[in-house]
């Protein structure tokens, strides 16, 4: 096996380190996403996307890191605690409700919801340069997968940063 990581700053949370455990075509078998500020780990046994993106751009790291965060032992099919995650079998992800998002929208129709949503985008590197340009006809979903960004985080930062908005709208219509 062959060890990778990466980090990408998560608005509000810190910085996310995820962790890839590949066979030695690169082949991407699972990882783990940790976030240290809040202790949020997320295992995916068997990721959708097999494919490592630039592999080259990554960091080498260890099993015993990777063992780390998901340790020998761990119920395989367990994504995050309390969550259902993408078993070995294949089977698809419990499907989460989102309010203002879904992981089926276009880009460019999630752009439209709020006008500060091309920067969490920009935070979670995605589509900022251009060779890493997104299309707006593809979904949210499409994105993540390609960039290996991991769809829950992004959603739940971009349902946070609308919810956040309405919030503060309503305080000031109030006072």
């Amino acid at each position: 096996m062959k060890y990778f990581k990466s980090s990408q700053p998560i608005p509000g949370k810190g910085f996310a380190y995820t962790y890839y455990e590949c066979d030695e075509s690169l082949s991407v078998r699972r990882y783990v996403t940790f976030i240290p500020a809040t202790a949020e780990t997320k295992r995916v046994p068997n990721p959708a996307v097999k494919t490592l993106y630039q592999p080259e751009t990554l960091m080498e790291a260890t099993e015993e890191e990777f063992r780390r965060h998901w340790p020998a032992g761990v119920d395989e099919d367990n994504g995050q605690d309390g969550e259902t995650a993408a078993s070995t079998s294949g089977a698809p992800r419990e499907a989460r409700a989102w309010k203002y998002f879904h992981p089926d929208m276009t880009v460019e129709e999630a752009m439209s919801i709020h006008p500060r949503v091309s920067e969490v985008f920009a935070a979670f590197n995605l589509g900022g340069c251009g060779h890493c340009a997104i299309g707006g006809y593809e979904t949210v979903a499409q994105v993540c997968a390609a960039y290996g960004v991991d769809l829950d985080t992004l959603m739940e930062v971009l349902e946070d940063l609308v919810a956040a908005s309405e919030k503060h709208a309503q305080a000031q219509a109030s006072s």
